[in-house]
């Protein structure tokens, strides 16, 4: 058997194996994975729409000047927050930040309070393609060219 010449230097070849096994290129994935998704959740802040397109239900109250679910932006702040570990990233700190948040997630029909979800529960095909492309570029970033 011979190796023949890719065109590549060894050595770009190497860094890319390495962060392949070092873990390097799945946690910059995760980042790039997180960072779109927090895109997406201050979008739907942004313009009070679920992550399916549909529009929060109003306010029974109003607020002059302001979107639904952005009152002093905690909840919105709150919802943005990621953590990146080996396994991934995960979002949902709104509930160790804000004691309100999954009733606006959910709803909560007692309070009359409709749904207002910021997180998906399947992930929307928009969402999946920005966050796919994103995934591609970071790991774009890790393969020999």
């Amino acid at each position: 058997m011979t190796l023949s010449r890719t065109g590549l230097d060894p050595a770009v070849i190497l860094r890319s194996l390495s962060a392949m096994v070092d873990g390097s290129a799945q946690h910059d994935v995760a980042v790039a994975l997180a960072l779109e998704g927090q895109r997406l959740v201050r979008g739907g802040f942004v313009e009070s729409r679920a992550p399916d397109g549909r529009a929060w239900a109003p306010l029974k109250h109003p607020r002059p000047g302001g979107p639904v679910l952005v009152k002093t932006g905690k909840l919105a702040a709150a919802a943005a927050l990621y953590t990146v570990d080996a396994g991934g990233f995960v979002f949902e700190r709104t509930d160790a930040l804000t004691k309100y948040g999954r009733f606006h997630q959910r709803g909560a029909p007692r309070a009359r309070l409709p749904d207002r979800p910021f997180y998906p529960e399947r992930l929307p095909l928009g969402w999946a393609l920005s966050m796919g492309a994103a995934a591609d570029d970071a790991l774009r970033e890790h393969l020999p060219r």
